[in-house]
């Protein structure tokens, strides 16, 4: 007889598919209506983001590393080549310049295809471990709330959703090859901002040893390439404008925020009080977290866990990279053991990467709020009496 835990999730937690990716449906409608020559509205380039991984790669290319970090001097580059666009910068480290570089070698609008097909196809079959056996075919995992405002914005997102899971995937049973795949979060890495925490709390020495190695490796790689100048440039130019974006001063992109600073900043909250609520939710992640590593629950369900907890902690976070959030989300809503409060707080958070922009443009920015329920959710499951493995992620197949 099948368990309830393996049974079909419920009409709710379908329903959650629906309201989740309305947003961006609405959108990319709209966007189809004002595009002309594949500028939308005169702001915009089909892909949006990926612009930026695109032009960026011309200018390493030609090793124009102001230009490139600069964000006046970067859009008139980019003005050059498609028009009038709103202004947009470059803010990754010169360990990401391979991907830029390789991009830029194809029209953008084969590149962009590429981009999405190829991260895409990546993304899911790193998924396929984890995905929920009860919860749909696997190539759901980019039609995820999250995964479709990544599609739409065409940033990173499945890229560092997919390291995350092929790192923590091999955690258990080589931890030196999991430690090579987390050293590639340097090319972005607030994202692995826990990951050291959960690792010294396991006591995962070789994994930790070989993240060393790893993102030490690609650092002095990209001095030596790109030379070092690049890092200058970075650290000069880069960074102050990464910090700024914390208070968006009501642009767009600021409703697209999983930050409590960010939201408290946009109700009109001073810097003190925003950095008072990010406090709150940052020791709530972490805490969450380090008990949960502490009692060695099971590595798939922690990893999970500590997704969604990563943006309890950061200050600067943007909806697009809650991919794998979403799939931690998604494996707690398709148990129908779990409690209702659970699956119910899950779906919250399972739908907030378009929800909680919708609410913000509506000055309710409650997106880290509902991220918080979320892990709540996932840490009492982890940590309860009953965990069955066959709705989770089948991380030990």
């Amino acid at each position: 007889m099948t368990s309830d835990s393996m049974r079909k999730p419920g009409l709710l937690s379908w329903i959650a598919w629906i309201v989740g990716g309305w947003f961006v449906a609405f959108t990319v409608t709209v966007d189809f209506q004002t595009s002309e020559n594949g500028v939308i509205r005169h702001a915009e380039v089909w892909g949006r983001d990926f612009i930026n991984v695109w032009t960026g790669g011309k200018l390493i290319a030609a090793r124009d590393y102001a230009t490139l970090y600069t964000p006046q001097a970067f859009s008139a580059f980019q003005e050059g080549i498609f028009g009038k666009l709103d202004l947009h910068v470059y803010s990754y480290p010169p360990t990401a310049f391979p991907l830029a570089g390789f991009f830029s070698l194809l029209p953008y609008p084969l590149a962009l295809a590429l981009w999405l097909v190829g991260t895409g196809g990546v993304f899911i079959w790193a998924a396929r471990s984890w995905w929920p056996r009860n919860g749909g075919p696997v190539w759901l995992a980019i039609l995820t709330p999250a995964a479709l405002v990544n599609l739409w914005i065409g940033n990173y997102g499945f890229v560092f959703g997919a390291i995350f899971l092929l790192a923590f995937r091999r955690l258990d049973d080589r931890p030196m090859m999991a430690g090579a795949i987390i050293g590639l979060f340097v090319m972005k890495p607030q994202l692995a901002v826990l990951i050291p925490l959960v690792l010294l709390i396991r006591r995962d020495w070789r994994a930790i040893f070989s993240a060393a190695i790893s993102t030490a490796t690609m650092i002095l790689a990209s001095g030596l390439i790109y030379g070092w100048s690049a890092w200058h440039e970075f650290f000069t130019r880069a960074t102050g404008k990464q910090v700024s974006v914390i208070d968006a001063h009501g642009a767009f992109f600021g409703k697209m925020s999983a930050s409590a600073a960010t939201a408290i900043l946009d109700l009109g909250g001073s810097w003190t009080a925003a950095i008072i609520g990010q406090t709150i939710l940052a020791v709530l992640g972490i805490a969450l977290v380090a008990i949960a590593a502490w009692k060695r629950v099971r590595t798939d369900q922690l990893a999970l866990l500590l997704a969604t907890c990563t943006f309890l902690v950061l200050p600067y976070s943007i909806n697009y990279d809650l991919v794998v959030v979403c799939i931690g989300a998604w494996v707690v809503m398709a148990n129908r053991a779990n409690a209702p409060l659970d699956r119910g707080l899950a779906a919250l958070g399972f739908v907030a990467p378009q929800v909680g922009l919708l609410l913000a443009m509506f000055h309710l920015p409650v997106t880290s709020l509902m991220l918080a329920g979320l892990a709540i959710a996932q840490f009492r499951v982890a940590t309860g009496p009953a965990a069955p493995a066959a709705a989770g992620a089948a991380h030990s197949a």
